[in-house]
């Protein structure tokens, strides 16, 4: 038996903080959607326990989050013993960028497991699971877009919400999102409720889906510590504008920013990018609505 599940890449369309901070977490709202850029995880029998990376770069030693999430899942299912399983990573998406690659692999582990051993386990006990990995899982696991909220798992999934066509730039930079968030000083956060934080979100999401003023309506609060420390990640933020996108923000807590295209400029969007430095990783893709 050998089965395969698709680990999409996240993107944060708006990511605000509150100002509030509890064991070393930081309350945020965050607008994310998922684009169909993805990794791979295949689970296949084996005799043994068995994990590989078919790419030899990638090695995450003792954070891995693909060897940490299976121990988590055998444990909550009272299984003492690693079953005589092969996991495969098949990584796409890089790491370090913001696009949640980690994460999204962490939930196609406990979804491909709970296929795998015929559990039919809820979504709530999914989530639990996912809860005790990353902040980012529970979101992974439905990979649709959505509002996250608070500390970890407070998700609405949002309806009616359009696709659209997106290049990511990855400049090859690795940014700790625990340096980046520890960085943030409080003193110097605005304060905003968060009923307000989501509201704004919901009540923009036409303009979302008709391309307009979106600069006025999303924002990144970690960009402007980030760009402080990699002037460059702000250098490709302004570039994907002047390439032609409508909308362009950074992902997370980057290194990788990304841009909204008309079908029509994408190309050629792409191409410019693409000439102005070779060591950028320029991803075109679609940012999947509601309905993907």
């Amino acid at each position: 038996m050998t089965i395969s599940e698709k680990a999409f890449a996240k993107v944060n369309i708006s990511l605000n903080l509150t100002g509030e901070k509890r064991n070393n977490y930081h309350y945020l709202v965050s607008f994310i959607g998922f684009c169909d850029f993805y990794d791979t995880v295949t689970i296949e029998k084996s005799e043994r326990f068995e994990y590989e990376i078919l790419d030899k770069k990638f090695d995450f030693g003792s954070d891995d989050l693909i060897l940490k999430t299976s121990n988590i899942f055998f444990e909550s299912i009272g299984i003492t013993n690693p079953l005589p399983i092969k996991i495969i990573l098949d990584k796409k998406i890089p790491i370090g960028a913001g696009l949640g690659g980690g994460s999204s692999d962490s939930a196609a582990v406990i979804h491909l497991l709970d296929k795998f051993l015929n559990l039919n386990l809820t979504l709530e006990k999914k989530i639990s699971i996912a809860s005790r990995i990353g902040s980012d899982v529970p979101s992974c696991l439905i990979s649709k877009p959505l509002i996250l909220s608070g500390y970890d798992r407070e998700i609405e999934e949002l309806k009616g919400i359009m696709e659209k066509d997106i290049l990511i730039v990855y400049p090859e930079i690795n940014i700790s999102t625990a340096d980046i968030f520890n960085s943030v000083n409080l003193k110097e956060t605005k304060v905003n409720d968060k009923i307000f934080l989501k509201n704004k979100i919901k009540n923009n999401l036409e303009y979302f889906n008709n391309n307009n003023n979106l600069k006025e309506k999303f924002s990144n609060d970690l960009e402007k510590i980030v760009f402080k420390k990699y002037s460059e990640v702000r250098e490709i933020k302004d570039k994907i504008l002047e390439s032609g996108a409508f909308f362009s923000s950074m992902t997370g807590s980057g290194s990788a920013c990304f841009g909204f295209f008309k079908k029509d400029d994408i190309l050629d969007g792409k191409k410019r990018l693409e000439n102005l430095n070779s060591h950028w990783k320029v991803i075109q893709c679609k940012l999947m609505g509601s309905n993907n």
